[in-house]
């Protein structure tokens, strides 16, 4: 076995280029980023991927490589070392020409979000502050600044700008730079469409707020002032998950290039390659573990190649190294934010439910593709959601084609089992906070209370009419379901013991009490009857199961154990309930 005490560190994850190079990192080599993005012709770019897909590292790696900056003693700083013995460094002169040639005015959108306008206002502030502060010292000292711009650029660094002020940052400061060291500017734009995603989910859940809309005009007014016909711009790179050209981002901007998930492009920047990936798991050692890798976080279909998301990969290698075991791989990318979009689709779209439970089983689904996507038309175009899964991730596409009107569209499906998770994850969450919390179980409660078998059937089919998919649903599903609704009207014991055993679950309610058994007839256990048969015999299956339950309730003398136990109780009822999918059959059971 290798000694891995000589190999490369693996550290805790990291978006320093600088720091990956500094401490001999396991680094997988994507500075072909760099001719690429020069040789396009494009001085401003755009290109989006899937939230930790490796943009900001990517962004910081241009930053290291374009950056013009001073030393302590007033001397350029050399970060040729950096890129020795990478791909960069075979891309020729006219590429290395613009290695250190640039002020780079760094700037992350990642924070600028809340609930009311100055809240973004106020982050904005704040990202702002920190793309001024390494530039700080080259402008005082120039004498290039008039007191007014000073004073602008004081409270820039204060984190007091005024809004006007704020919005002509990018038209600032790339001029200031620009007479400071008479050298065009580099802008890098991290994570640029966050305060509209995040406007855009606060105005759904409160319809009359417009914080979306002042949102748009302040970031759109802010981007445009840089990248706009800037004389002082050199490159421009925009990153973000989608390309939201219809909310006035880019109106204005001289035809940037769009580097989008569907778009074909040499190489892939951002996530790993399969081949990527096998050489990094045999460097550690790791090559047994390439299969189950594969599964968790394969997947993606990204510039016409197979790609693997780099944050989880890196993630759940770094504690195979480490010696976590099984317990290395698991479900990060849930970890790094939030899941909003796809919890308010469960929720407000019942008629795609269905549909996401379908892609959840391993089918495909034909969506048209929105480049131009807004987020304003996850509310006036609700198909639009398939299109927002897409570029962020969620969904990969296996093939892309056009339609009869010549218009994009795409067969998608889910990309993995990481992402399997997250949608479990959701789906969980709506139907134990959201479905259940809001179900009304008193025509329930009254119909077990009466022995009314026929109508406790009703409403437990009805709850479930609506749910996710229950395909591969046990027990423990329906037993949390029953147990969730009914604590809603009355005191619920679960798997407590009661006569010579432990009936399932006990509700009662002042005087009355029901005992209910519950059996499940498994999916997988019908799954094996051919198709044709399966709806005649499932029947005749279901009632079996209601005879061992009902067996249980009598040999067991649950009836008369809650009596014993609970001397208030005066009138009980028992139930016996089989489930399989979606449906639910009940058998009262007489004393």
């Amino acid at each position: 076995m290798r000694d891995r005490t000589k190999l490369a560190p693996f550290q805790n994850q990291s978006e320093s280029f600088t720091a990956f190079r500094d401490k001999g990192v396991y680094y997988v080599d994507k500075t072909d980023v760099i001719p690429y993005l020069i040789d396009s012709g494009h001085e401003i770019c755009v290109f989006t991927r899937p939230r930790r897909f490796g943009k900001t590292l990517m962004l910081r790696t241009l930053q290291t490589f374009f950056e013009y900056r001073l030393d302590k003693d007033g001397k350029p700083i050399d970060n040729r070392r950096y890129f020795e013995g990478l791909k960069v460094m075979q891309a020729g002169e006219h590429v290395l020409k613009h290695l250190g040639r640039y002020p780079v005015i760094s700037l992350s959108f990642k924070d600028v979000s809340g609930e009311s306008y100055q809240e973004v206002i106020e982050q904005l502030r704040g990202a702002v502050y920190d793309a001024s502060t390494p530039h700080e010292k080259i402008l005082k000292e120039s004498g290039c600044l008039s007191t007014g711009q000073l004073e602008t650029l004081q409270s820039y660094l204060d984190g007091a700008a005024s809004e006007a002020n704020l919005r002509q940052f990018l038209k600032y400061m790339p001029q200031w730079l620009n007479m400071s060291t008479k050298r065009k500017v580099v802008i890098l734009l991290d994570e640029y469409d966050v305060p509209l995603q995040q406007a855009a989910i606060y105005d759904i859940h409160h319809p009359k707020s417009e914080l979306f809309e002042r949102t748009v005009r302040l970031i759109g007014k802010f981007i445009s002032t840089g990248f706009k016909s800037n004389d002082n711009l050199a490159f421009g790179i925009i990153a973000g998950c989608m390309r939201v050209a219809k909310e006035s981002i880019f109106t204005g901007m001289n035809n940037p290039g769009v580097i989008t998930v569907v778009d074909r492009i040499p190489n892939e920047f951002w996530g790993f390659t399969p081949k990527e990936v096998e050489d990094m798991l045999a460097y550690y050692g790791l090559s047994d573990q390439m299969d189950a890798l594969k599964n968790w976080y394969d997947g993606y279909y990204y510039s016409n190649r197979e790609v693997y998301n780099p944050w989880s990969l890196l993630n759940a290698i770094r504690g195979l190294v480490n010696g976590y075991g099984d317990d290395a791989i698991q479900a990060y990318w849930s970890m790094t934010s939030s899941n909003d979009i796809i919890d308010d689709m469960i929720d407000n779209h019942p008629e795609y439910r269905e549909e996401l439970a379908r892609l959840m089983e391993g089918g495909t689904k034909w969506v048209k593709v929105y480049k131009d996507l807004s987020y304003r038309d996850l509310n006036s175009r609700p198909d639009a959601i398939w299109s927002f899964l897409l570029f962020t991730g969620y969904l990969k596409s296996l093939s892309v084609r056009k339609d009869e009107d010549d218009l994009l569209e795409a067969e998608v499906t889910v990309p993995n089992r990481e992402i399997l998770t997250v949608m479990k994850s959701a789906m969980r969450n709506w139907w134990e906070n959201i479905k259940l919390a809001k179900y009304d179980a008193r025509p329930l409660m009254q119909a077990l209370w009466n022995g009314d078998a026929a109508a406790t059937e009703r409403e437990i089919n009805d709850i479930m009419s609506d749910s996710i998919s229950v395909k591969d649903a046990k027990e423990d599903f329906y037993h949390g379901m029953m147990v969730g609704v009914l604590r809603t009207q009355c005191t619920v014991k679960s798997n407590r013991e009661s006569g010579e055993g432990f009936p399932d679950i006990l509700a009662i309610q002042g005087n009355h009490a029901a005992i209910l058994e519950l059996k499940c007839l498994l999916p997988s256990v019908l799954d094996q009857i051919p198709k044709n048969e399966q709806y005649a015999r499932a029947p005749g299956m279901m009632q079996k199961l209601l005879d061992e339950a009902e067996e249980q309730i009598r040999t067991r003398h649950y009836i008369e154990g809650l009596q014993f136990e609970c001397p208030n109780v005066t009138k009980v009822k028992s139930y016996a309930l089989c489930f399989c999918r979606k449906q639910c059959v009940v058998r009262v059971i007489d004393k």
